[in-house]
């Protein structure tokens, strides 16, 4: 019994934990200043240059699409038949924009 409730316990406690940073993450944009919009803005505009930059022209014309259609952009780049190094280049790409937005999010 005892083996079967700490795994149990394990995911519940991740759970909890996780799910408030995750919304902290993500911040609330209706609370944002009109300039912290525009920087959230200027970093979703250099990320999808930065993406583009390291797709070959068939997937920047893929994604491109994806975009325009309305997935977010690491739906779009999931979608996208990517080589080991682009994955590489994206996820650091990815993270950097995440810490840029958790900054601006921060600063409120």
């Amino acid at each position: 019994m005892k083996s079967k409730l700490m795994p149990i316990l394990a995911a519940s406690t991740v759970l909890t934990l996780a799910l408030p940073l995750a919304a902290n993450a993500c911040g609330d944009k209706k609370n944002l200043t009109q300039a912290q919009r525009t920087q959230l803005e200027q970093v979703k505009d250099n990320t999808q240059s930065q993406v583009e930059a390291v797709l070959t022209p068939q997937q920047q014309g893929q994604f491109q699409s994806a975009v325009q259609d309305g997935q977010k952009m690491r739906s779009a780049v999931a979608n996208l038949n990517l080589s080991p190094e682009q994955q590489t280049q994206i996820n650091e790409i990815m993270k950097v924009s995440k810490e840029q937005k958790r900054a601006i999010y921060g600063s409120n």
